[in-house]
């Protein structure tokens, strides 16, 4: 479960999970993204990372590696590689999530509804990138953490507009494990 994830003072990243698993186990549902968010906000400048090298890139340019999913179906924690040039869709969650930026950096493009009463209105499948309006961009180096409601909510698109690989650290609120897939909410493929 561990790999090569460490603190740097060798507490390995199961201390991370131990405290997540306390949190959504233990906290309301509605405070488990801000708990968490906090929690890898202290621990990500303690983070040493070496993916495993056959987590394969996908074509937008990145390669994800599920470290662990809580049996319980509370969150996942993951680590992705993004390559120069890589790009997600544009896409919302079906859970929250948070992500650290351990190494390189990472852009991101926020997105709304151009249409406010959109999601009441439209079904599910029929989301598109047409309807949705840009809110900025950011570029986050190491150590900046951010998080994400689920979807209509925190809609983005992740990308790494530099020559240089970077590392991220995600922690969802679901069990990726058994959904790899449920996730995302796509507008753009």
């Amino acid at each position: 479960m561990d790999g090569g994830f460490c603190f740097k003072n060798g507490t390995f990243l199961s201390k991370v999970i131990n405290e997540t698993t306390y949190i959504t186990h233990s906290l309301s549902a509605d405070c488990h993204r801000l708990a968490v968010t906090s929690l890898l906000r202290l621990s990500l400048p303690y983070l040493y990372l070496v993916m495993d090298p056959s987590c394969e890139v996908n074509e937008h340019g990145y390669a994800r590696q599920l470290i662990y999913a809580d049996p319980c179906n509370h969150f996942s924690l993951m680590a992705l590689r993004w390559m120069p040039g890589a790009c997600t869709p544009i896409h919302g969650h079906n859970a929250w999530g948070c992500v650290g930026v351990l190494s390189g950096e990472i852009g991101c493009e926020t997105y709304d509804h151009k249409d406010p009463s959109f999601c009441q209105e439209k079904p599910e499948q029929d989301y598109t990138v047409e309807d949705l309006i840009s809110t900025g961009k950011l570029l986050a180096g190491p150590g900046t953490v951010a998080s994400v409601d689920p979807d209509p909510c925190g809609i983005h698109k992740i990308f790494n507009p530099t020559r240089d690989e970077a590392i991220t650290v995600h922690i969802y609120g679901m069990n990726l494990a058994s959904n790899p897939d449920g996730l995302n909410k796509f507008y753009e493929h």
